[in-house]
């Protein structure tokens, strides 16, 4: 046994130190160091509290859908911004992607008999609009607009623009809301200033996007509304 008084060590029956008499205290023996594994801690979570959290989750993801679709322009503005951007830059496809796939099979099967004279066709307005504000505000003219107003078909009128679409242009993927906007087009560049008015710039919503009406359309519309 080991001695705390004179630090030398007894036999291990020995009550006192052999050698300073001092009594002996057993020795603590030293417990192996071992690793104790907690288990995972688990909690309950009460029903209310994950009702509500999924409340939330749902209310957080819905305000960030229509945050999206504000900043990404999901709305008429858009058709009309993307509308001057194709002009601008003379993009052929950005403006063929404003009409939707229920005109373009139209005019291809009683038109164009095929996508490429199809395509061609629809987008002439790129090039001579271009040429157009080229001509009277030089080759280095910027566009801007303004929508100066915007009025929403009611639901009898579109009701009636709903039922020309399936009768007249064999329309399957119909419009839940058609608007008609008044935009005004501002050219600038080295020539001069132009202004352009388009009082019938119309655009429709289908399945959630926005397309701008062909003209071919809203003039068939026009004219059943007038023989009303």
């Amino acid at each position: 046994m080991y001695c705390h008084n004179c630090h030398k060590r007894s036999p291990e029956n020995f009550q006192n130190c052999a050698y300073c008499g001092a009594k002996l205290a057993p020795e603590k023996k030293k417990l192996p160091s071992t690793f104790i594994k907690k288990d995972n801690f688990k909690f309950k979570v009460p029903f209310k509290v994950l009702v509500v959290s999924l409340l939330v989750f749902a209310t957080i993801i819905s305000v960030a859908a229509i945050f999206t679709a504000t900043v990404t322009g999901s709305k008429p503005e858009k058709v009309v911004r993307d509308f001057i951007r194709s002009v601008q830059t003379q993009d052929e496809k950005l403006f063929y992607s404003l009409y939707d796939e229920g005109i373009k099979g139209y005019k291809k099967e009683n038109r164009y008999y095929g996508d490429e004279e199809t395509f061609k066709n629809m987008v002439l307005p790129v090039s001579e609009s271009h040429e157009f504000y080229k001509d009277k505000c030089g080759e280095d003219y910027k566009l801007t607009y303004s929508i100066k107003e915007i009025r929403t078909l009611d639901d009898e009128q579109l009701q009636i623009f709903t039922e020309m679409l399936e009768t007249d242009f064999s329309y399957i993927k119909l419009p839940s809301r058609v608007d008609l906007l008044c935009v005004e087009i501002t050219a600038k560049g080295g020539k001069g200033e132009y202004k352009s008015v388009y009082n019938d710039f119309w655009c429709m919503k289908i399945k959630g996007k926005w397309y701008k009406v062909d003209k071919t359309i809203y003039t068939v519309f026009e004219k059943i509304k007038t023989t009303e």
